[in-house]
């Protein structure tokens, strides 16, 4: 019968049970991943090719000793981070644990990634299988280190870039005071002959004029005001040999100055202005400050800088009226001067900006950005300092620090 001949086909195609543990025997000791079996004694029962490599002895080395004999001792043996080493609980409860340490024959440790399955025989036999995970392990652990140093690598570049930019600003900045200094040799020479002009004229009137007007009411205070205008005239000249001289590091005509009256001097030039534009000087001075080695004009035309600042910052306010406190204080082996107005304030771009050449939010005509640059400059040269703190809408306040004798500090 047909389906006879079927029957005893199929019945010659399955294999012997001992044909099966043999295949079965070739699968486990060619697996790719360490394999061993555990006795519920703790006893090695079987191991593969893969698990003698992995602890790096023949299997009957291993075959009967215990399973204790594959784990780490702390004092002995190097665990790496972030792992934990082998234990006799780990064969007791079925499941799946990353990067546990073994230890080999030779007494290197190896991460493993461990799974463990009980089978039921009757016998409690633990099926352990090791995944060697120490060269992945050792990869991320470079990457890591790698990243780290590229981080670190990108945070000097950063700062390196940092670095050339306040660089490059420097060089632009050294740039247009190079343009400056030729720019102030211009005005020099255009400016100079017409304030001679006026200095000889106001010098006619006080000789021709005044002993005409000798018997009138306001005889001594026309003699006063045409003294002024030619202290004025003297001190503009004087500006105008110091812009010639702006790039030079020249450090004639310095001499022993009183602070108070270079502020005094440089509030009386500008007190008209600020009484028409409603604005009041208060000022605290230290009774006993000492005087400093500059040259007084310099340091006027400082104090006249900043003055002209916090005029134009309350009269942008447009309310009609404001208020300069200066102070001063001994700092140490410097001066402090401190100009503080409750103008309109500066934003921060602004602020970063204050003390650049031709640098200025005036409108065109008003100003040419030069006044703090030049305060700057003065300051420099003697070894003191000048910083503004200010908001917008809260008015500034510039620190002017001065040392008592710059050749102290050189």
């Amino acid at each position: 019968m047909p389906v006879a001949k079927s029957s005893r086909h199929h019945l010659k195609a399955v294999p012997a049970p001992a044909e099966l543990a043999g295949k079965y025997e070739v699968l486990f000791d060619q697996a790719s991943d360490a394999i061993l079996t555990v006795l519920s004694d703790g006893k090695i029962d079987a191991v593969n090719q893969a698990c003698e490599e992995l602890i790096g002895c023949h299997k009957t080395e291993l075959i009967g000793q215990s399973v204790g004999s594959l784990i780490p001792r702390p004092g002995t043996h190097r665990i790496p981070e972030r792992s934990r080493p082998l234990t006799m609980e780990l064969f007791k409860q079925a499941g799946r644990y990353e990067d546990i340490a073994v230890v080999r024959n030779d007494g290197y440790v190896r991460l493993v990634d461990l799974s463990i399955r009980h089978v039921s025989t009757g016998q409690g036999i633990a099926i352990a299988l090791f995944r060697d995970v120490t060269e992945k392990k050792q990869m991320e652990r470079d990457l890591i280190t790698k990243h780290a140093e590229l981080r670190d690598a990108y945070f000097q570049l950063e700062k390196r870039n940092a670095e050339l930019k306040a660089m490059q600003e420097t060089l632009v900045q050294a740039g247009k005071m190079a343009a400056l200094g030729e720019l102030a040799a211009g005005i020099a020479h255009e400016l100079n002959q017409p304030l001679q002009g006026i200095r000889g004229y106001a010098q006619e009137l006080q000789a021709v004029a005044l002993p005409i007007v000798n018997k009138h009411p306001a005889s001594k205070e026309i003699e006063t005001d045409l003294g002024e205008i030619i202290s004025c005239v003297d001190k503009m000249a004087g500006i105008i040999g110091y812009l010639r001289a702006f790039t030079r590091g020249s450090v004639e005509n310095h001499e022993s100055t009183d602070v108070h009256h270079a502020i005094d001097e440089a509030i009386k030039m500008l007190s008209r202005q600020f009484q028409s534009r409603g604005i009041s000087v208060e000022r605290s001075f230290c009774e006993k400050l000492p005087p400093v080695y500059a040259n007084p004009l310099q340091l006027e035309q400082v104090f006249i800088n900043l003055a002209t600042n916090g005029r134009d910052a309350i009269e942008a306010t447009g309310r009609g009226r404001g208020l300069i406190r200066i102070s001063t204080r001994a700092a140490g082996k410097f001066v402090e001067v401190t100009f503080k107005d409750d103008g309109i304030g500066m934003n921060d771009r602004t602020k970063s900006k204050a003390f650049n050449p031709f640098f200025t939010t005036k409108e065109v005509g008003k100003g040419m950005g030069l006044g703090l640059s030049l305060s700057y400059g003065i300051l420099s040269k003697i070894h003191g300092s000048i910083v503004v703190e200010s908001e917008l809408g809260k008015g500034a306040a510039f620190l002017v620090r001065i040392p008592t004798d710059f050749r102290e500090l050189a």
